[in-house]
């Protein structure tokens, strides 16, 4: 058997994640593909029957990122995978379904998936150091019993997966019924709220030029962010040594410093298998 890990990760938790999971398998062959590379999003990938694909994004009620963009490079052979979606403690809303239905029609066929618990993106307070250690023992274990399930000749899933609705009072709510009922699986800020800025203390040391997975950031003796390519993940902002890029839109930091007082909770992960 070859597990892949396959993975969009700007904030790096969903990448942890992931490979917590992968770690729960024993004696196979592992196999990453950073989908934040655009390499690996501008070429096919071939699945077989026997392989199994472990796969996670993040989200905004719905796929955050480029899941479109990555799901339609993936072909299976009703190949098993495991699905799994990051949230910034609040809550992934229907990401685990659209997350299955895209899946499902490029031939792959769900045998387990996870409701995870990533640091938050725009604030690093809020769901610190997740996934942390008790994170991990939960995913690895969850890797072990989906091998051994796999091994049994069991490929069932027998469970029906539910939006995960937001406990952050009426707005929320509203908001994530809303996006729900959008086409597509993928949510995405408002190009208005994904406006950023670079501060003098920049130390011009190009980390986020790297970061960024779709070259949205170029250096002209200094770091200019083309806002049009942007696509709001804030992989710049955590990867900035020196927190020199923020957001400017006054909406989107009212936005951020509103949820600091509803995910000061532990939310638990969520595990289907």
């Amino acid at each position: 058997m070859k597990v892949y890990s396959i993975f969009f990760s700007p904030g790096g938790s969903t990448k942890k994640c992931v490979l917590n999971v992968a770690s729960g398998f024993k004696d196979v062959e592992h196999i990453t593909i950073d989908m934040n590379d655009i390499k690996n999003r501008s070429k096919d990938h071939y699945f077989k029957s026997d392989d199994l694909v472990i796969i996670g994004m993040p989200t905004m009620t719905k796929l955050f990122g480029l899941p479109s963009d990555i799901v339609s490079r993936l072909y299976g052979d009703k190949t098993p995978f495991v699905g799994l979606v990051t949230c910034g403690n609040g809550y992934y809303g229907k990401g685990l379904i659209a997350l299955n239905t895209i899946m499902t029609r490029q031939n792959f066929r769900i045998v387990g998936a996870g409701g995870f618990v990533g640091q938050y993106s725009f604030n690093k307070e809020i769901a610190k150091g997740r996934p942390d250690d008790r994170d991990k023992v939960m995913q690895v274990d969850m890797g072990r019993r989906i091998q051994e399930k796999l091994l049994s000749g069991d490929l069932s899933f027998n469970h029906k997966l539910k939006i995960d609705w937001p406990r952050e009072g009426a707005f929320s709510t509203v908001k994530c019924g809303l996006v729900s009922l959008l086409p597509g699986p993928g949510g995405e800020l408002p190009k208005s709220m994904r406006s950023l800025d670079v501060h003098d203390t920049c130390v011009k040391c190009k980390k986020c030029i790297k970061a960024c997975p779709v070259g949205a950031i170029t250096f002209k003796e200094g770091i200019v962010i083309d806002n049009e390519k942007c696509i709001g993940c804030f992989a710049c902002g955590n990867t900035c040594p020196v927190n020199a890029i923020h957001h400017t839109n006054q909406m989107m930091i009212k936005s951020v410093k509103n949820v600091v007082s509803f995910r000061d909770k532990r939310k638990p992960l969520d595990i289907f298998i």
